[in-house]
């Protein structure tokens, strides 16, 4: 092992089925804790995140710009279909009511290719506690893998949001870090190009369109390390629908006497049998009890 890489105290390579226990290392000391120095591995230029981006690059996002889809409704946010193809499935599904950041669930996408076939699965807790996974290529039946080749694999990052540990745990190899997240503040040359994915969301309102996108950002893959800028790749950019004005949303609201008309709200009258309070509300121009409720009568 050469100098360079000495860093990693306690990466752990593990080679065919590793159970989960085995993730957790023992150095025969007391301390609860051995982290591995987090400023040393993201500035290694052979790093794994950078290692994993090289391998995958836009596979299943678009690099530096927005990649496009719609929600078919305001009530219908599991599926966004891709303008330019393909669908992501959202589970749960998105709930308008709810702010991304008062969430206490972890967010599932899956990405499916045009042809059907599944291309990923990103998971978001937060900004530091995700994780992307990727198909590769599939290699044919007594084939060899071919240079270009995307390998593909899980990168995880786990417990950003809930605690000060991060747990890292790499495709190649495959290989498992520890970092204290504390150590953050002590690499701010190379804290934009920390692994980390954001969510922007925008529910919209009525007659304004809403926004949903995720983003994951990687090292770049060429250059020095040092105060460089991330990559982000986008994975998807759905609208949301904007929501119908009132008087034209189905629903009795507001000041209507019944729905989408009357109450001198709605410009549109309120037909024969629909509740009313006054004549003006009704296109026949009466209100009138029928059976202890004022409705609108046409001409007896």
């Amino acid at each position: 092992m050469n100098a360079k890489r000495r860093f990693l105290v306690r990466s752990l390579w593990l080679v065919g089925f590793v159970s989960p226990g085995a993730l957790l290392l023992g150095y025969g000391c007391d301390s609860a804790t051995q982290f591995d120095d987090l400023c040393g591995w993201v500035s290694d230029p052979e790093n794994c995140y950078r290692t994993f981006f090289d391998d995958i690059e836009a596979r299943c996002g678009a690099a530096n710009e927005p990649r496009p889809g719609v929600f078919p409704s305001r009530d219908q946010l599991d599926t966004c279909f891709l303008t330019e193809g393909g669908l992501v499935m959202f589970e749960p599904p998105f709930d308008l009511n709810v702010p991304i950041e008062e969430s206490l669930e972890e967010f599932r996408f899956t990405i499916i290719n045009p042809d059907s076939s599944p291309c990923g699965t990103i998971t978001f807790k937060a900004k530091y506690d995700f994780s992307v996974e990727i198909v590769g290529d599939p290699v044919p039946d007594g084939g060899i893998k071919e240079p270009d080749d995307v390998t593909g694999g899980k990168f995880l990052m786990a417990g950003g949001k809930d605690t000060d540990t991060l747990s890292v745990l790499c495709p190649q190899n495959p290989a498992a870090f520890t970092f204290d997240r504390l150590q953050i503040t002590e690499c701010r040359d190379y804290e934009e190009i920390l692994p980390h994915a954001e969510i922007d969301f925008n529910p919209g309102g009525v007659e304004q369109t809403g926004l949903v996108r995720l983003r994951v950002f990687y090292p770049p893959l060429e250059g020095e390390l040092k105060g460089s800028s991330p990559t982000p790749i986008t994975y998807f950019e759905c609208a949301i629908p904007a929501a119908p004005p009132l008087c034209a949303n189905g629903v009795k609201d507001g000041a209507e006497t019944d729905i989408d008309c009357g109450g001198g709200f709605c410009t549109t009258r309120c037909d024969d049998t629909q509740m009313c309070l006054t004549d003006n509300d009704c296109i026949s121009g009466v209100c009138d009890i029928v059976e202890g409720l004022r409705v609108c009568i046409g001409p007896t």
